[in-house]
């Protein structure tokens, strides 16, 4: 009795799933391609409506789907503000550079917008007819999204793990489920552990890269030398050709550390004090999809942009799951006590999505 009692109080994990087709997808991705381009752009919040509503409403967790319900009209509202006030700014730089200094009110409203933005896709975001919230804080964002960001830059990345780390904690604790609220708490080893990891991919990719370019570059002087001609030129073609890759394989370093990023934060999170989130990318294998998916969407021309995006989103949701320990239901109860007040409490305030 006490064993099975013992099996029986451990979490259970619930896997996330998708069940979208990349056939389904394209008809969808291709009208809003369509209709973004024949409206100038002004169609492009109604066409990320449709997307995320597509891929949201295919992905489940135990049982139920999720859904996206958002006023595009809002969206239209908030991006036409922020491109209005590029276009002034960049009007202006071109009249004079001093008007450069209208960047820093932008930057002083950046966090506001963030919040904004975030507080309403997660309001807009509805599980089994329970909305999920964000209320941040302009301090917190300011210095997660500002502070933190300059001073990894600052010091060449050095201290990017704790950019990572307090941008993910920002981002999980401040936000909820109806009344259930998330946490997110993880030290910055991890993230260290996973920045680590990715510099000695680079420093093996640069060695790579090296002898890729360098080793055949020496072997076209060498032959030259022997029929006394100038391979000079055969060489600088293949150091150019070779040096290409180095756009690609930087991006796939991108894809690696993020796969990495991703898991620490996912599985640094609780779902009101019991509910883990659990992420288990491989990185190898997220770092094959995404480069695939880029080669794929690159030769096609983009048309295998839709194939690419439901792979992409299969493979997240397949290696994501909700850790239930107890009963799900008692904070599905609490959740929606709250109901759809949680959707319309911010709804005067925070009704824009400025595309942050």
């Amino acid at each position: 009795m006490g064993v099975n009692a013992a099996f029986s109080k451990r979490p259970r994990p619930e896997r996330f799933s998708f069940t979208g087709s990349a056939g389904e997808y394209f008809r969808i991705w291709i009208v809003n391609l369509f209709l973004s381009i024949i409206t100038i752009g002004l169609y492009s919040p109604w066409a990320k409506v449709r997307r995320l509503k597509y891929f949201y409403g295919n992905t489940w967790l135990d049982g139920h789907n999720f859904d996206y319900v958002a006023d595009p009209k809002k969206i239209l509202k908030g991006r036409l503000i922020v491109v209005g006030v590029l276009i002034v700014v960049n009007v202006l730089l071109n009249i004079s550079p001093f008007f450069a200094v209208l960047f820093i009110p932008y930057i002083i409203a950046f966090p506001w917008m963030l919040n904004t933005s975030m507080a309403f896709n997660a309001r807009n975001t509805v599980y089994r007819n329970v909305c999920f919230g964000f209320r941040g804080t302009y301090g917190g964002a300011f210095k997660s999204f500002i502070l933190w960001p300059m001073g990894a830059a600052f010091t060449a990345y050095l201290l990017s793990p704790f950019m990572f780390q307090a941008i993910n904690q920002y981002i999980g604790s401040n936000t909820r489920w109806g009344r259930a609220q998330f946490e997110t708490v993880s030290g910055v080893g991890p993230y260290y552990a996973n920045f680590g990891r990715t510099l000695l991919m680079l420093l093996l990719m640069l060695i790579a890269m090296a002898v890729a370019i360098l080793v055949p570059v020496l072997l076209i002087e060498l032959v030259a030398m022997q029929n006394g001609s100038d391979g000079s030129n055969a060489a600088g073609v293949w150091a150019g050709a070779a040096s290409v890759i180095i756009y690609p394989a930087m991006l796939g370093l991108i894809f690696y550390h993020g796969a990495g990023v991703r898991n620490i934060a996912f599985n640094s999170t609780l779902l009101d004090g019991r509910y883990r989130l659990k992420s288990r990318l491989g990185r190898g294998r997220y770092l094959w999809i995404m480069v695939t998916n880029l080669i794929a969407t690159v030769l096609s021309l983009g048309l295998l942009r839709a194939w690419a995006a439901t792979r992409t989103w299969a493979y997240l949701a397949d290696h994501t799951a909700l850790e239930i320990d107890g009963d799900l239901e008692s904070v599905i109860d609490a959740a929606q006590s709250e109901g759809n007040v949680a959707a319309a409490e911010y709804f005067d305030i925070e009704g824009m999505d400025f595309g942050l």
